[in-house]
């Protein structure tokens, strides 16, 4: 399946930068909200945003499981006043410079993870419950994760393959919280 039409229209929303609701799961109505930090042939990157104003971290997902995205609705909107209201501006990115289209912002930021000691959620194709942890190794075809419980304690060891992995997010609140509880 071609990618090209949604690469082009989410480089348009990135460039205005305007809040976008991404949807990636064909399942239910559920979709993510962001703005678009960088784009590439492979996968998008967005700074997420929740629907009360708060934004929530980093968010990847390959492109070619987005099937719809949207700008300018009510629910949107609203989402970017209650921010405004909450003095919650539109944070920083990672990238001073976007990344090459031929990039892997999925490597990117599996790598930035890695060497920033964060905890991730590592979403799993068939896999309800996300994957929770710290990178402990970056290999070609797969991630070891040093698993992390919702106690913010150390619970094993994982492997992933690559080629299996929906979406990473970091640098959300429960992330932050679970590195706090980590670090006690």
């Amino acid at each position: 399946m071609s990618t090209k039409f949604m690469y082009e229209r989410l480089l348009k929303c990135q460039e205005a930068n305007k809040l976008v609701a991404i949807y990636a799961s064909r399942e239910d109505e559920y979709f993510e909200a962001g703005y678009i930090e960088a784009v590439t042939a492979s996968d998008v990157m967005f700074r997420s945003r929740r629907s009360d104003g708060y934004e929530e971290g980093h968010v990847v997902l390959p492109l070619e499981l987005v099937y719809r995205i949207e700008i300018d609705t009510a629910h949107l909107k609203t989402a970017e006043l209650l921010a405004k209201h909450l003095n919650q501006p539109i944070s920083s990115g990672l990238f001073e410079k976007a990344p090459n289209k031929k990039h892997s912002l999925f490597e990117i930021a599996a790598d930035y993870v890695y060497q920033s000691k964060e905890i991730i959620f590592i979403d799993i194709i068939g896999d309800e419950t996300p994957a929770i942890g710290m990178i402990a190794e970056n290999e070609y075809e797969g991630l070891e994760i040093t698993l992390v419980d919702d106690e913010g304690r150390l619970d094993g060891t994982c492997w992933i393959k690559k080629e299996d992995i929906l979406a990473l997010r970091f640098g959300g609140s429960v992330e932050q919280d679970l590195m706090n509880k980590l670090k006690k």
